[in-house]
């Protein structure tokens, strides 16, 4: 019976997530399978391990579950949160606003403190919560919100955290790859990554860092059932014997060891570099067509998408059809409170370079032009280029 799907796929997505993933994942991932059990498997396994470590700057193993990135938060907030916990949580958009239900969902007690979603927090303000929370077990907070297309500042947040022996749970689903992440030096607790976004892979797995203090955590919260899908207890048995405790996915492992691999080869510092350029490039870009960016300040604003203020009198819906239907292009709009007032362009992984970038502001010029907003695409164009070719110390 022939197929009845005619969707046309767009020829680029620079959605905020999943992205165009690199042609060299996608033919990784139509390789055989192989048992999750024989020594070849293993010895994947173990070669994702080692890259996936040195990805995060940390000594532990970064466990690869099974399951879009939400599960990998869903089962940082099961393991650390005890009912009655005190748990800070950072919102400053969509995703880290929705965290909040999860961590009072098992059982904490949660304060939760909001920005205006075109911002970020200040280490200033973490630290006034912290001293009004003395009693605080948790902090959670979005490090890269693709929702807003801001960024929290990772680092000082962390380590504010672990010199008060406060946890601290991070979604960088769409950060790690894309921004600076030294997970042991900055004494991070839980990272949480997925695939899909700056790894340039395919959506479906969850990359999980754990310090030392979750993992003494963890043992010692005994009160949940061990054998829950949700427990990070189950994976003690690959860090001992190399076996992961589950089926993994294994097509979905090919396409991530030839992602990482990717990055091997260009070096893990060029590959933040280039998404910093491709971000300040797409950032100059809009600016120089006379269109508004969403977020305040440039220091505020996420490496792996840029969110675009939406014109007066322009349909948001209407305009991402046109780019879909008629230019092969594919961009995101708002969630939330935000949508119909933002449009998000992504820049990950494979298509964090110049030549993706200029195509997507040439697109998007031409489209909103067609709509009766004109913008000046040769001074867009040119200021993309420029930013993108000036040292990143300017």
């Amino acid at each position: 019976m022939p197929s009845t799907f005619h969707t046309r796929i767009p020829e680029l997505m620079m959605a905020s997530g999943p992205c165009s993933v690199y042609p060299q994942v996608l033919r990784a991932m139509g390789q055989q399978m192989v048992h999750h059990r024989t020594d070849n498997f293993v010895e994947l396994l173990l070669s994702i391990s080692g890259d996936l470590s040195e990805l995060f700057h940390t000594k532990n193993r970064v466990l690869p579950v099974e399951g879009e990135s939400i599960l990998g938060l869903e089962m940082a907030a099961y393991n650390l949160v005890r009912p009655g916990d005190v748990c800070i949580n950072l919102a400053t958009g969509y995703y880290g606003s929705g965290y909040q239900k999860v961590l009072r969902g098992w059982g904490g007690d949660v304060v939760n403190v909001e920005t205006p979603y075109n911002t970020s927090f200040t280490i200033g303000q973490v630290r006034e919560l912290l001293d009004a929370h003395p009693d605080a077990k948790v902090l959670a907070f979005v490090h890269s919100e693709t929702p807003s297309a801001s960024e929290n500042p990772l680092r000082e947040i962390c380590e504010e955290c672990h010199r008060r022996g406060v946890l601290t749970i991070v979604d960088s689903v769409s950060g790690v790859g894309g921004s600076p992440l030294e997970f042991d030096d900055w004494g991070c607790d839980v990272v949480v990554t997925g695939t899909q976004k700056c790894l340039g892979a395919s959506p479906g797995l969850s990359l999980v860092a754990l310090s030392d203090r979750a993992w003494q955590r963890i043992d010692e919260n005994d009160w949940r059932y061990d054998r829950s899908y949700l427990s990070f207890k189950p994976w003690h048995g690959w860090l001992e014997r190399d076996y992961v405790p589950y089926t993994p996915s294994i097509s979905l492992l090919y396409g991530l060891k030839a992602a990482l691999d990717i990055i091997d080869d260009e070096g893990r510092q060029n590959v933040i570099d280039r998404h910093m350029r491709s971000a300040r490039a797409c950032r100059a870009g809009i600016r120089g067509m006379g269109l508004d960016l969403w977020v305040d300040r440039d220091e505020n604003m996420a490496n792996s998408v840029t969110a675009v203020t939406v014109p007066e009198g322009i349909d948001d819906t209407v305009l991402r059809g046109m780019l879909d239907d008629e230019y092969g292009l594919h961009i995101s709009g708002g969630l939330g409170q935000e949508a119909g007032r933002l449009m998000r362009i992504g820049h990950m992984g494979y298509t964090a370079t110049l030549e993706k970038v200029l195509t997507a502001l040439s697109c998007l010029g031409s489209a909103l032009t067609r709509m009766g907003h004109p913008v000046d695409m040769t001074q867009g164009l040119a200021a993309a280029s420029k930013a993108y070719a000036a040292p990143l110390s300017e």
